[in-house]
């Protein structure tokens, strides 16, 4: 059997409040292999946000152990997580575009971190823009785009560096349901060459994908 790309052993995860210490994750096991769709679903509240985000150690559980393609996240050296986390691309509830950067710059923005001579990075990111039909819109801002296409730039920032997985945090719940069905098709052409993991509320959406 084909080794996961993401393995997850006893991961717990704390916060400290001012109320004292919330459990948000407790012995959470699971696999996901090489080009699955693999969907988390709870209620709002349940830790599903902190469960995706523990993956690429955007958040750092208090327990256990995170693996991609079988290295520990966790005994990495920071030059060595940040590589990593550029095979997983994620695309957040309230899609966290630059404001003061145009959409094509938005894109560009994790192949400048990445160290992509700068005519590369806004060629690729261009054909990225392209494929979420939002080529013509290149040289707008975030303010001057409807929900949905904030999203759809998005979801070309989190191509940019060629993932091999794509963490979708309940990428439609800010959405109107004619953007959310776009994104819900855009989000299935995808899964032909990416492995995805879909966080979501809706029992629905995660059956439709």
């Amino acid at each position: 059997m084909e080794q996961p790309i993401i393995q997850i052993k006893g991961l717990g995860k704390e916060f400290q409040t001012t109320e004292g210490k919330v459990r948000a994750l407790e012995d959470i096991n699971l696999e996901i292999r090489p080009g699955e769709v693999f969907g988390i679903i709870g209620l709002s509240g349940a830790g599903k946000s902190t469960l995706v985000r523990c993956m690429n150690f955007l958040e750092v559980p208090t327990e256990g152990e995170v693996l991609f393609e079988g290295e520990s996240l966790g005994n990495m050296s920071p030059a060595r997580l940040r590589k990593t986390r550029q095979s997983m691309g994620m695309i957040f509830q309230q899609f966290n575009l630059l404001a003061q950067r145009n959409v094509l710059r938005n894109v560009c923005f994790p192949l400048e971190l990445g160290d992509m001579p700068r005519d590369e990075g806004r060629k690729r990111a261009m054909e990225l823009l392209k494929t979420v039909g939002l080529g013509d819109k290149a040289g707008a801002y975030p303010a001057q785009l409807s929900g949905g296409q904030k999203q759809r730039v998005a979801i070309a920032r989190a191509l940019a560096t060629s993932p091999k997985v794509i963490l979708c945090d309940e990428a439609t719940s800010a959405l109107d349901p004619i953007s959310t069905s776009r994104i819900e098709d855009l989000i299935t052409d995808l899964k032909q060459n990416y492995t995805i993991v879909i966080v979501t509320h809706n029992m629905q959406q995660a059956a439709r994908v």
